[in-house]
């Protein structure tokens, strides 16, 4: 019986059962009751991720990027609360491939004051075959494949996404790629400076503004990243989301001050 329990229970959540009663849980041992209480804490999350109440008197701000900033986008939508609508897509944006096959439709019809965009840790994850259609990708280690994206591909696909992006009108804003500690599973830590190069390459010869965020956590990742993860503790997360709310706050007074001219 107990192996039904879990998916039962995960089925009530799933549906909208957050206040689950703890007539639900009798008789169930400990170990399974943490078990569904992180399943519903992690729905609650990822509503609240996704369904971002919008103010249509307020500017939109579009993040592209992967788990690091689902990561950081509910601190960097507090800190820019009664400033900027904060929305970024129902996905992970994952890599520069996905980012391109995807980009139109996360773009909409929305009139986008800034875009903050990333890619990159994906981009560099060694996979079964290079150049892997989206979705079909799966993460092996270093030795066991090449990387999803070579870095001239990397280059070329951010140009496109850059391309597409300007014709929208918005701020643009590219933000570096985060870290790779020692012993992440399917990266080399190496990698990300030599990514970072030529995207940073790139936004400038495009014009594109950086917010850096790999210089502002790299001496402390440490601390904050967990151990042979490239994700981040949520004081790591609070970090990044400093950085990435400062520099929409920027572009948001450029945007202003443009059209006033």
């Amino acid at each position: 019986m107990k192996k039904y329990i879990i998916p039962g229970l995960m089925a009530i959540v799933a549906c909208g059962g957050f206040a689950l009663s703890s007539v639900a849980f009798s008789g169930l041992a400990s170990s399974t009751v943490e078990a569904v209480i992180a399943i519903r804490d992690h729905i609650k999350r990822s509503v609240a991720i996704f369904e971002a109440p919008v103010n249509p008197s307020l500017p939109n701000v579009l993040i592209i990027g992967d788990s690091i900033s689902i990561s950081y986008i509910l601190p960097v939508r507090k800190r820019l609360e009664g400033i900027a609508n904060v929305i970024r897509p129902v996905a992970n944006c994952e890599s520069t491939l996905s980012i391109l096959e995807n980009l139109d439709r996360w773009l909409g019809q929305t009139k986008w004051a800034v875009i903050h965009f990333n890619a990159g840790l994906h981009d560099l994850a060694h996979v079964q075959s290079e150049g892997i259609t989206p979705g079909k990708q799966t993460m092996v280690p270093v030795e066991n494949g090449p990387r999803w994206v070579s870095i001239d591909t990397y280059r070329s696909n951010l140009e496109k996404i850059v391309e597409r992006l300007k014709k929208t009108g918005a701020r643009l804003v590219f933000a570096t790629t985060t870290p790779v500690p020692a012993g992440a599973k399917s990266r080399v830590p190496e990698d990300v400076a030599r990514y970072n190069e030529v995207a940073l390459a790139v936004m400038r010869e495009q014009g594109v503004q950086i917010d850096d965020l790999y210089s502002a956590v790299v001496e402390s990742a440490y601390q904050y990243q967990k151990p042979q993860d490239v994700h981040f503790y949520p004081e790591g997360s609070d970090i990044l989301a400093n950085r990435v709310a400062s520099s929409i706050k920027a572009r948001l007074i450029d945007s202003e001050q443009g059209a006033r001219r």
